[in-house]
């Protein structure tokens, strides 16, 4: 998340006033973005954070949310994520790792990247999840325009 940030001019600051799990700001303090993460699948009515940042979106040029989901329950999260944005003012970012459940270990396969804006939703990027799965010349080479 640091280095999210940076990259984009701002700082992370972590743990804001307990509201939330990150808050990206510019040097003159206006809000990029908050950042939320969960463990649990966003399908569970039990995930709030999406809630979360909808009420804390005004400030932010954009929201981000980060979470978990088995394959199966990919569709409902986005379905869900897609129903609770509907009328944002603000885009959210959705950062989604899908995993195999093994045991009582996740073994994670894929990052789904979503942005959801204007009542609608787009889907920007699959990739796999672990750094070392990627195929640096695939992805660096992408036709962005797509």
């Amino acid at each position: 998340m640091r280095q999210c940030a940076k990259l984009l001019g701002a700082r992370a600051y972590f743990e804001q006033s307990g509201r939330t799990d990150a808050v990206l700001r510019f040097p003159d303090k206006s809000v990029l973005s908050h950042v939320e993460w969960e463990w649990d699948e966003p399908h569970n009515e039990k995930v709030k954070e999406i809630t979360k940042l909808l009420k804390q979106s005004e400030p932010a040029v954009f929201s981000t949310f980060v979470s978990y989901s088995t394959n199966s329950h990919l569709p409902a999260a986005i379905e869900r994520a897609s129903r609770l944005w509907a009328d944002a003012s603000k885009p959210l970012i959705f950062f989604i790792v899908t995993f195999k459940q093994v045991g009582r270990d996740r073994h994670f396969l894929e990052l789904h990247t979503y942005v959801f804006s204007r009542g609608k939703y787009k889907k920007i990027r699959i990739q796999p999840a672990l750094p070392w799965q990627i195929d640096r010349a695939r992805f660096n080479n992408l036709d962005e325009d797509k």
